[in-house]
């Protein structure tokens, strides 16, 4: 069963907040922190959150073309207000379709006993118009629903997942205990219109914290989330979404036994090789502590506390860069300080450290294209860094012929390397090239040559997705002779089939592999 869209005469004009001016010193009279940022398709950085601040607003975004030094006036979502909650970890969401299209989600507080409904609306004109409100959840009741988060896959299916208090409920009338609250989901594969039945994904979740969001490179989308472990330990726990009764894993072992509201959310990013950058926060020896880590089902490992009185930390991955950004109150001023790593979070150095005397919003990490901005904002306005920017590989596809090869050899003689036969519609290729990315990720002078068998017409999608894989490469695309005499010029043995490489050693010699490539073999 689906839920429609209420359509309310299809969509209301969006309005200019009057006053809102361009530059980004003075955003509005005294913030209403509650702030998300996200990136769109064409590398614009927006900023959602609710103005005014209180029991009643609107939910509002403003844009910036040019990374944060100027802003363009606020336009609202909602034009009818109510209540919107926007603080702490509960705060308005934003993001995009992969057609152009503006989702926005936020709580709206139903009455002061901590209950909720989640609202969404969309736009499907740049922000020019939006629909009318609705809710994502199918059920009604007064009870919490809460602290939700969005997400769109790379299919432009859109995802909610939210704290649900209904099991509680339920257990309270049966007389049975019941542990914290539940988290459960809704999807729209047809752009917000219709929502698919309310999913739990998992009981006894904790009732006050951020949930965490995050797509692989398969575009399968995953949760991170405070929860409560039997038999009162408020660690955090993983799981896919949108499978059959899905497998929760425990993705923290700190063990924090306590009845209390943490109000500090994880943080998830995926690195393009599948690799779990985390961020998290739990008490250790009698002190809160923020954590980084990677995670698996056997437990986080590449483990670093951050700086004591860390808060609200958060992780971004772009290429093998990850960046950690977090808040902390050093006794005089609030600072935000991060942390960069460009080998895939095995080794980090300081990164932009950003200081205000006044009050402030949590810092957010916003991954755009192969860059990573730094999002803050505080009573001077909206400040924005660029925290890291994806290593620098060559993006300049050459064209490969019918001498090529003996270049190649002729550059690389004396070295090791590999050439990697490739194309963008073998999935088996993708895995290669995946496992060549991580190989390099541990030695980075491992030399690489791709070549794709598609025709130089498609070099900017062949950079893009070695750029995504994070592949290093002297990069190839076939050239203008026709495909057979390129294939005979590599090697007159191989009919076709792929993937395909050729691993090359210090004498010259080489070995020809087909199939996916594994990291145990590397040239010699």
């Amino acid at each position: 069963m689906k839920s429609a869209l209420i359509s309310c005469a299809a969509l209301i004009a969006a309005a200019q907040i009057a006053a809102a001016p361009a530059a980004n010193a003075a955003n509005m009279d005294r913030p209403a922190f509650g702030t998300s940022a996200a990136v769109d398709r064409s590398g614009r950085l927006w900023v959602a959150y609710a103005q005014p601040a209180g029991k009643a607003g609107q939910v509002v975004l403003q844009r910036s073309d040019d990374d944060g030094a100027t802003w363009r006036p606020a336009v609202r979502v909602n034009a009818v207000v109510e209540p919107v909650a926007a603080d702490g970890e509960n705060r308005p969401k934003l993001a995009f379709g992969t057609g152009g299209e503006m989702y926005v989600t936020w709580t709206s507080p139903t009455s002061p006993q901590f209950t909720g409904d989640i609202r969404f609306a969309r736009s499907l004109d740049g922000g020019k118009t939006w629909s009318a409100p609705t809710v994502v959840h199918h059920d009604r009741q007064l009870i919490t629903h809460r602290f939700e988060s969005m997400l769109v896959d790379p299919k432009g299916r859109v995802w909610v997942a939210w704290v649900d208090k209904r099991d509680l409920k339920v257990a309270e009338v049966a007389g049975r205990p019941y542990r914290g609250a539940a988290i459960y989901y809704a999807y729209s594969d047809d752009r917000g219109t219709t929502w698919s039945s309310d999913t739990k994904l998992a009981d006894s979740s904790c009732e006050c914290c951020r949930i965490a969001l995050a797509s692989d490179s398969q575009g399968r989308v995953a949760a991170l989330w405070r929860h409560v472990f039997e038999p009162n330990e408020r660690d955090h726990a993983f799981a896919f979404l949108g499978t059959p009764q899905a497998k929760v894993e425990r993705a923290t072992t700190d063990r924090w036994r306590v009845d209390a509201c943490p109000h500090h959310g994880p943080s998830l990013a995926f690195g393009p090789e599948g690799t779990r950058h985390a961020t998290w926060f739990n008490q250790v020896d009698g002190a809160g502590r923020a954590f980084y880590g990677q995670l698996a089902a056997s437990g986080p490992s590449n483990m670093r506390q951050l700086p004591a009185g860390a808060t609200h930390a958060e992780v971004a991955a772009a290429g093998r860069n990850v960046a950690v950004a977090w808040k902390r109150f050093d006794g005089s001023v609030t600072r935000i300080e991060s942390l960069i790593s460009n080998d895939a979070g095995r080794s980090f150095a300081p990164g932009p450290s950003l200081t205000t005397a006044g009050d402030s919003d949590q810092p957010h990490l916003v991954s755009a294209g192969q860059r990573i901005l730094l999002v803050w904002r505080n009573v001077d306005g909206i400040a924005v860094r660029e925290v890291a920017a994806a290593p620098a590989l060559d993006t300049r596809i050459k064209p490969f012929g019918r001498d090529t090869l003996a270049a190649i050899e002729r550059h690389h003689a004396r070295t090791p390397f590999w050439l990697v036969l490739w194309d963008l519609e073998c999935p088996y290729c993708m895995k290669s090239l995946s496992h060549l990315a991580a190989a390099q990720r541990t030695d980075p002078k491992l030399k690489v040559v791709t070549v794709s068998t598609d025709p130089m017409q498609s070099a900017d999608e062949i950079a893009a997705r070695l750029a995504q894989l994070g592949v290093s490469s002297d990069a190839y695309a076939f050239g203008d002779a026709p495909r057979e005499a390129l294939q005979y010029a590599i090697d007159p043995t191989w009919l076709g089939e792929k993937p395909r490489a050729y691993r090359y050693g210090a004498d010259g010699k080489r070995e020809a592999l087909s199939g996916v490539i594994q990291l145990s073999a590397s040239p010699r």
